[in-house]
């Protein structure tokens, strides 16, 4: 009798650990099994807190070095934070706007879009800014800059859908392949090591600024 007793516990201990063998292959399917991809995000503009080597203007090339070169310069003309300092510090001139302008086209941001910007700031409002698209206009000096805005009333609230807005910049450009030798009679690599803007460090300018939508 014991034997038997001995016999069905252990058919039963099989069993049942075949039942748990089963149950944990629904739990866990080794086939689909989700595995965990380590990214590095990009914690500042310096280089020297990227991971890996930075990229140099060849590997992008000079047409898409021109087009992030002037998607850099329309977000310095309209992105708006909650921080009156901020505009004031652009006002002064102590911004890569001021450097990748002329000062009749610095002077059209003063005249024409700072007080805007004044006014969203006072707020509390946030904008961002988006490059739609840049062409040369035909038998013309100036570019088409088309731009996506988006507005959020108060920067801590983003329950509120922003507003969007699609406008257009008339913008005259000069830009040379390269890197400038010097800003403000100080070496390149000076300007950089001090915290300059790198994106006054490339030979764009913004001649003329002549209508926005």
């Amino acid at each position: 009798m014991r034997k038997l007793i001995l016999f069905f516990s252990g058919l039963l201990l099989l069993v049942l650990m075949f039942c748990a063998i089963v149950l944990s292959g629904f739990i866990y399917d080794t086939g689909r099994k989700a595995t965990v991809e380590t990214y590095f995000f990009q914690p500042d503009d310096n280089s020297a807190r990227r991971p890996g080597v930075p990229a140099s203007p060849a590997d992008f090339g000079d047409e898409n070095m021109r087009d992030l070169l002037i998607a850099k310069y329309i977000t310095e003309y309209f992105y708006v934070t909650p921080d009156i300092s901020d505009l004031e510090r652009r006002k002064a001139g102590r911004t890569a706007l001021v450097r990748m302008s002329t000062p009749s086209s610095y002077q059209t941001w003063l005249t024409t879009t700072a007080p805007e910007i004044e006014e969203l700031a006072s707020g509390g409002a946030l904008r961002t800014v988006s490059l739609v698209s840049a062409s040369k206009r035909e038998n013309n000096k100036y570019w088409e800059i088309k731009y996506e805005l988006k507005t959020w009333p108060k920067s801590n609230n983003f329950s509120v859908l922003p507003t969007v807005t699609n406008g257009i910049l008339y913008m005259d450009i000069l830009y040379e392949p390269g890197m400038r030798t010097q800003i403000n009679q100080k070496g390149i690599d000076q300007y950089l090591e001090s915290g300059g803007d790198p994106a006054a460090a490339f030979r764009f300018k913004v001649l003329d600024v002549a209508s926005q939508n």
